[in-house]
């Protein structure tokens, strides 16, 4: 569709709903309101900034990660509670040691049916074989690494203080500290925008945004 044509029963043209949904991507619905009537003299709620969000979402690069010949890659998964309806509910990650977050999902069980879907999501994004993942030490890691990404992916649990350890003949210290720094972000944007979700489809449609807005900012 034309940015400049009005999509179907809406009363804006498509730019100006694209560009309240990155905004919001970044910002909360009311926050992204004041900007789109300031700068646009646009008069819209944030409830349909919402709307709109969950209609009109901003794609995800659908390129795949190509990693160097030879390059050794490890994953670091990690999750961190989160809550629906005060009920704790998990919030799951996976990025890899160049930094990318390849995938988040929210489940209300902290199990391996949870972590196979995650690494599932991980590999659609990856091209080439996975080496390592590394994680806290929860179990269902184990047997769901090693069911997507075969049995010759080690599983490493690491915490701060780090381990040294061999692939394929060069020597690597391993940290969690990258899912630390993560999580730390997830909760900078949970701030921002949402703490106890009415449902897992809100919990799950807030962490889809999340990736949106790291994916956004890294490829500018």
């Amino acid at each position: 569709m034309d940015l400049f044509q009005k999509p179907y029963r809406h009363r804006f043209i498509l730019i100006i709903i694209k560009l309240a949904v990155v905004l919001h991507i970044f910002l909360s619905s009311e926050d992204a309101k004041a900007i789109m009537y300031y700068a646009f003299r646009v008069k819209v709620s944030g409830k349909t900034i919402c709307g709109w969000a969950k209609k009109f979402p901003i794609e995800l690069p659908n390129e795949r990660i190509n990693y160097k010949e030879g390059e050794n890659v490890f994953l670091f998964a990690d999750e961190k509670f989160v809550w629906i309806k005060s009920v704790k509910a998990y919030w799951w990650s996976v990025r890899d040691h160049l930094g990318n977050v390849l995938a988040n999902i929210v489940t209300m069980r902290r199990d391996t049916a949870s972590a196979k879907k995650l690494f599932r999501r991980a590999k659609e994004r990856i091209i080439g074989k996975v080496n390592a993942v590394v994680h806290d030490g929860l179990k269902s890691y184990n047997s769901a690494a090693n069911w997507v990404f075969g049995r010759k992916c080690k599983n490493i649990i690491a915490g701060i203080q780090g381990k040294f350890i061999m692939i394929n003949k060069k020597a690597y210290r391993v940290t969690n500290n990258s899912s630390e720094s993560l999580n730390a972000q997830i909760d900078c944007y949970l701030a921002r925008h949402h703490y106890n979700f009415n449902n897992l489809e809100s919990a799950n449609y807030f962490a889809t945004m999340f990736l949106y807005r790291k994916n956004l900012r890294d490829a500018c």
